[in-house]
């Protein structure tokens, strides 16, 4: 009889807020709509009945073009998710050392349990930092061989100066994953997308799925050296990135001024979002976003976000924590119309 293993027996499938809101600002994605019309008319020449190419080639190079790396450092994903299952479970042998810092990115510390990897966490200060000297020296001292991590972070909304991020890479003999989603909303000069070929243990994760706007395409990236680009490409699944999500990525990539402008509208919404929850009573503290959401404290956030589910909106909470992503006009007003109402209840 055949049983499955241990690692499977408990494991509950990820299972997201569904349902229908009037506003959905759990999830971090982009509330600009396409333009679907004008992307369709431009698919009417890939050939379905074919596979697509391996690598993604026309894709990586519209990537490249649009941040300024080399195409050949880089590699496409189904998702920044399939990049990091494929960095942890291929680069990695069970029972080796991981370190995550704690918040940070839930995929972080899924994966590497999923294929047996032995999880190290350093628990971030009441502030939501790490002292990068002290991570080096907990590397060093338990033979760390690779560390995950967000910047800016994920749900924290924290950013890590990019120099900072280097001294952590060039100081540990571990792989240093450092997942950028969110780089395009804080800084680029913060990046290390430009050093990848300086460092022999270092990955940079970009996605599509927030400042670009493509969230449904599951389209990622991962950009290193030339030694460890040969490797990913040669570990992942051969036909991973399905040959519509490559010619709308190619398509969205390819046109700068959209994406520009983007990114200047979510900015916006941000600003606009953080300064409105700021007028209200009901957080004890809202933090310096470098990402497409606000992080806030309030001892009420289990009773926030549940009421706010009620009305039909739906946010994020950890702990006391709300993660709130920024949407559309009609999204941030009909939120702050519901945290009014929720401070006006519990005032009276």
């Amino acid at each position: 009889m055949f049983e499955l293993p241990e690692k499977l027996i408990n494991l509950q499938p990820y299972n997201p807020v569904s349902g229908d809101f009037k506003a959905r600002l759990n999830a971090n994605e982009s509330f600009i709509e396409q333009d679907n019309e004008w992307i369709f008319s431009q698919l009417k020449n890939v050939d379905l009945n074919r596979y697509p190419d391996p690598y993604a080639k026309k894709t990586c190079a519209a990537f490249g073009e649009l941040y300024g790396v080399n195409p050949d450092n880089v590699t496409a994903g189904n998702g920044s998710d399939e990049l990091i299952s494929i960095i942890v479970s291929c680069f990695l042998d069970k029972g080796d050392k991981v370190l995550c810092f704690e918040p940070d990115f839930s995929m972080y510390f899924f994966y590497p349990k999923l294929y047996e990897l032995d999880i190290n966490i350093i628990r971030k200060s009441s502030d939501f930092t790490f002292n990068i000297d002290g991570a080096v020296e907990f590397c060093k001292e338990n033979s760390i061989k690779c560390i995950l991590l967000s910047n800016p972070c994920n749900p924290t909304s924290i950013g890590i100066s990019g120099s900072e991020i280097e001294r952590l890479v060039k100081s540990v003999p571990a792989l240093v994953v450092v997942d950028e989603a969110y780089m395009e909303f804080w800084n680029e000069s913060e990046s290390l997308l430009g050093k990848v070929n300086e460092y022999d243990n270092l990955i940079v994760l970009r996605t599509c799925s927030k400042a670009i706007g493509l969230a449904g395409i599951r389209l990622g990236f991962a950009v290193a050296g030339v030694t460890i680009t040969k490797a990913l490409r040669a570990a992942k699944s051969p036909y991973n990135v399905n040959v519509l999500t490559q010619e709308i990525g190619s398509l969205i990539l390819s046109n700068k001024e959209i994406v520009t402008e983007r990114i200047r509208q979510i900015v916006a919404s941000k600003i606009s979002l953080e300064k409105e929850l700021k007028n209200l009573d009901l957080f004890e503290r809202i933090f310096d976003s470098k990402a497409n959401f606000i992080f806030a404290k309030t001892e009420s956030a289990n009773e926030i976000y549940n009421t706010l589910l009620d009305k039909g909106i739906a946010i994020s909470k950890f702990m006391d924590y709300l993660r709130i992503s920024c949407g559309s006009k009609e999204e941030n007003s009909a939120l702050i119309e519901a945290l009014q109402q929720y401070e006006q209840g519990e005032k009276t």
